[in-house]
């Protein structure tokens, strides 16, 4: 009886082990999407709105979800009370205090550190260019993201059932 109990137990640890390896590649497509969301809101309030870089961020901030919320309203404080030199150093400090909360790859990582050092130096038309790259980049990884989401998340579900099969009838 404990041999049956300990096999069931092997079987749905290895199968909640795949399940969850699967859903880090749908969570680091729907953080894409909520940065994405983020970018083009930002976008509006920065250069068809004029509205200041802090109060923008803060704006957008309870328009998205966590951890891209929590981030972009403490880059706003941090920014609204200068205790950081520009929006990238406060986005690297903020990015760095929550690094775990985050699924994306480095390439995603680049695109947005890129954006940030960017943002606020130079007039309304650079900031437009700025913007337009990199909606287009992340809009690129969001669509390889979500092809890779599709694929590995089914994956990943059946490689964890396999193996804990595996186990099990070994065990058996």
């Amino acid at each position: 009886m404990l041999k049956i109990i300990a096999v069931i137990i092997i079987f749905f640890c290895s199968s909640f082990i795949g399940y969850y390896y699967g859903e880090t590649f749908k969570k680091r497509s729907k953080q894409l999407k909520e940065i994405l969301k983020a970018l083009l809101f930002l976008n509006n309030e920065v250069i068809y709105a004029n509205t200041p870089l802090p109060e923008a961020l803060s704006y957008i901030s309870q328009k998205v979800e966590d951890p891209i919320k929590l981030t972009l309203n403490n880059v706003s404080s941090r920014l609204n009370n200068n205790e950081v030199e520009s929006v990238y150093s406060a986005f690297e400090n903020e990015y760095r205090n929550n690094r775990q909360q985050y699924f994306l790859k480095d390439e995603d990582k680049a695109i947005i550190k890129d954006f940030f050092k960017g943002l606020g130096e130079t007039g309304v038309y650079g900031q437009d260019k700025i913007f337009n790259l990199t909606i287009e980049n992340l809009k690129i990884n969001c669509n390889i993201a979500e092809e890779l989401s599709k694929k590995n998340s089914k994956m990943y579900r059946v490689i964890g059932m396999c193996v804990g099969a595996m186990i099990s009838i070994f065990f058996i």
